[in-house]
C-alpha cells in the first residue's frame, strides 16, 4: 500500500487502463440488418449445353436452349456439389477480427506508457494478470468481407459444376468389352496401328527399340483423339523414354480412327469419349502388335 501511495499516478494510469479494457471487452458490435445475409430463392435455373439430343428427355431436369439427356459422368441427371463448409469462412472472420481488436488495445496501452514515462522517472513493474482469451466480435465491415467471400465461393462452386456438366461422358474399352459396336471399332483402330507401327518402327542411332508398354487412347465420337484431358498417355511404361515417346507418336499419326456407329453415338444416348486401354509390343521380328489385355 505504501508503494502505491507514492506513486498516484501510476496507480491512476494502471486503474484507468484496466477499466478502459474492461469496457472494451464488453462492447459488442451487432451488425446492420442490410449486411446480414439473407437466402435468396434462385427461381428458375437455366442451363447452357454444349451438346444436344435428337430426342427431349422424358423428364427435364432444367431448361436449356438444347435438348440434353444427361452430361458430365453422372449416371443420371446432373452433377451436384455441396456449397464450401462456412465454419472455415466464420473462423477465418474470427481471427481477423481477433487481430484487428488486439492491434486496438495494443495502441492504446502504448499511448499509457508513453503518457506514464514523461511523469515517472521510475515505473515498477507490476503483476501481470492471467491472459484472458478476447471474444471477437465481427462488426460491419466484417460481415461486408464475408458477404463477399461467400459470394465468391458460390460463383466458383456454380462454375466447376457447370464445367462438369459440360464434359462428355465416358466409357472404356477394355478386355472385359463384351459389345460387338465396341469390338468392331476397337478391331479397325488396332489394325490401323499396328499398320502405322509397322511402318514406322520405333529406333534410336540406327537401332531397334525392342519392348512392352500400356497406352490410354481416349478417342472423340468423331474419331479424333480427345485431348482437352491430357490426351493419349503411357499407364505403364516400357522403361524407355525413347520407345514411349515413339509409341505416343505413333497413335497420334494413327489418328482419326473413324466416327462411332450411330447407334452408339450421343444422339442415341450412349457415350461422347471411348476410352481405349490397350497393350504395345514392339517385337523382335519388327512388327508392333496390340491387344485390350493390358487393361487387365
Amino acid at each position: 500500500m505504501k508503494f502505491f501511495a507514492e506513486n498516484r499516478f501510476l496507480t491512476i494510469a494502471l486503474a484507468g487502463s484496466v477499466l478502459v479494457h474492461a469496457a472494451l471487452l464488453a462492447v459488442r458490435f451487432a451488425a446492420p440488418e442490410a449486411f446480414r445475409l439473407k437466402p435468396a430463392d434462385p427461381g428458375l435455373e437455366v442451363i447452357l449445353v454444349n451438346a444436344k439430343h435428337d430426342k427431349a428427355p422424358v423428364k427435364a431436369d432444367a431448361i436449356a436452349q438444347a435438348n440434353l439427356d444427361g452430361g458430365g459422368n453422372a449416371n443420371q441427371g446432373r452433377a451436384k456439389s455441396p456449397l464450401p463448409d462456412m465454419r472455415k469462412v466464420e473462423t477465418g472472420d474470427s481471427v481477423k477480427a481477433a487481430q484487428r481488436k488486439v492491434a486496438e488495445l495494443e495502441a492504446q496501452q502504448q499511448k499509457i506508457l508513453a503518457q506514464m514515462n514523461k511523469n515517472a522517472p521510475v515505473v515498477a513493474t507490476p503483476e501481470r494478470e492471467p491472459h484472458k482469451e478476447v471474444q471477437p466480435q465481427l462488426n460491419a465491415k466484417d460481415l461486408l468481407d464475408t458477404a463477399k467471400a461467400v459470394a465468391r465461393m458460390e460463383a466458383e462452386v456454380a462454375k466447376n459444376i457447370e464445367e462438369y456438366n459440360k464434359r462428355p461422358k465416358k466409357t472404356q474399352i477394355t478386355a472385359r468389352t463384351r459389345e460387338a459396336g465396341y469390338a468392331m471399332y476397337y478391331k479397325a483402330l488396332q489394325e490401323k496401328i499396328e499398320k502405322i507401327g509397322t511402318l514406322n518402327f520405333p529406333q534410336k542411332d540406327g537401332k531397334k527399340l525392342y519392348g512392352e508398354l500400356v497406352i490410354y487412347i481416349p478417342v472423340y465420337q468423331d474419331g479424333s483423339i480427345y485431348d482437352k484431358e491430357g490426351g493419349v498417355r503411357v499407364e505403364r511404361s516400357s522403361g524407355n523414354l525413347a520407345l514411349d515417346a515413339a509409341a505416343l507418336t505413333i497413335v497420334r499419326r494413327s489418328a482419326p480412327f473413324g466416327r462411332f456407329p450411330d447407334n452408339m453415338r450421343t444422339t442415341g444416348g450412349k457415350d461422347d469419349i471411348w476410352e481405349v486401354i490397350t497393350r504395345f509390343r514392339f517385337t523382335r521380328d519388327e512388327t508392333l502388335q496390340t491387344d485390350l489385355s493390358g487393361s487387365n
